[in-house]
């Protein structure tokens, strides 16, 4: 890329306040403020330079015109900071190359939030693209599954296939966003998929009204997909085990959460990456005898819990969950619950990690350390 044929444009996202008074000029951020001295009022004729119509080239030798005492590398240098602080895009960045009409339009939001992110030589449609190629697998439409779902199809969610067997009752309306009272008795299934294709027409949602019963199961719904959540419970244990082993074996990353009473909780599983659900089970055998004997307890009698739920700790849970997956198909930021268990409390709303664990040494479902990549 020759750099100097870019065109840059100051991003919307970052209000310019000139300062004349003070000679100089702050650039709004995100809870930090940049403030750049111009005594000479040359940064001020520079940003008037950046509208999307110069070149960098063009831009460097109308300033040097304009400021004899400037040279070329001083115009660059201050067109590097302003690209490193992500202030600044390259406007030859269509998106008809690649998005449509319509989701331009319709991920307007996102896809000015991903710009944010992006430098001069990126392109800030990319992400979108990406997050509209991805196909996503998830297990349950109920509390959780109900709000990311929709969460997914706001983002831009284009495949998803789901596993879900209840029907809707009275009791599931305080949180599962996707049903009403007319829904009582009807399949989640059919009526997930129904509301759905309401919000986002375009969204290929593939729905299996099944009973998981096996890591066979699993597999074969969720074959093609590039991730997959959990967010079932039921069979209590068997589930999280079979789709620990699903997820290993199609090697694709799994995103969990669940309520717990007083707190959510969440944890993410990059295979041959992190350690596997399993890995987690031999750490807490081997480090914390009286978790894994309560554990080993809860899975002899089969707890269920008591179906403890409120809706905005499902919202807040379901939040951080669908940011955490955005993290991982985009590439921006780095993923906060790989290979370690995240709690958010209700009484503080904090988040704080409350479970870490290592790849096993051996492990007989993701192969442990033997089978790790870099």
């Amino acid at each position: 890329m020759d750099v100097l044929k870019i065109k840059p444009v100051i991003k919307k996202a970052y209000p310019v306040i000139y300062d004349d008074e003070n000679s100089r000029i702050i650039i709004g951020g995100f809870g930090v403020n940049t403030v750049l001295n111009d005594p000479m009022g040359a940064v001020k004729f520079t940003f008037s330079l950046l509208t999307g119509e110069n070149s960098i080239g063009d831009i460097c030798k109308i300033v040097c015109n304009e400021y004899p005492k400037l040279t070329k590398d001083d115009v660059l240098g201050l067109i590097n900071d302003l690209n490193s602080e992500r202030f600044i895009e390259d406007t030859a960045h269509i998106g008809s190359d690649v998005l449509s009409e319509y989701s331009k339009k319709r991920f307007h939001r996102n896809i000015n939030f991903f710009s944010s992110f992006i430098s001069l030589e990126d392109n800030k449609y990319i992400s979108e693209k990406r997050i509209q190629d991805c196909k996503v697998g998830i297990i349950g439409l109920g509390g959780l599954g109900s709000h990311i779902v929709y969460d997914l199809a706001g983002m831009g969610f284009m495949h998803i296939k789901a596993i879900e067997f209840d029907k809707v009752e009275l009791s599931n309306l305080n949180r599962q966003i996707l049903y009403n009272e007319e829904d009582i008795g009807k399949s989640k299934a059919k009526c997930a998929k129904e509301r759905l294709s309401k919000f986002s027409p375009k969204l290929n949602f593939e729905v299996f009204e099944e009973k998981v019963s096996s890591a066979a199961d699993v597999e074969s719904a969720f074959s093609d997909v590039d991730l997959i959540i959990l967010v079932a419970d039921r069979p209590k244990y068997l589930l999280g085990s079979w789709v620990n082993e699903a997820a290993v074996n199609l090697n694709v990353p799994l995103f969990a959460a669940g309520i717990e009473a007083q707190r959510a909780l969440y944890h993410t599983v990059i295979p041959h990456k992190t350690g596997c659900e399993f890995c987690w089970l031999q750490n807490v055998k081997k480090n914390e005898p009286i978790s894994d004997l309560v554990l080993k307890k809860r899975t002899e009698l089969n707890l269920l819990g008591d179906n403890t739920a409120i809706s905005p700790l499902v919202s807040a849970a379901t939040g951080l969950i669908v940011t955490e997956i955005v993290r991982y198909v985009t590439g921006i930021g780095e993923l906060q619950a790989a290979g370690q268990e995240l709690s958010i409390d209700f009484l503080t709303m904090r988040v704080k990690v409350v479970e870490k664990w290592e790849m096993a040494e051996t492990c007989p479902v993701c192969g442990g350390e033997a089978n790790a990549v870099n």
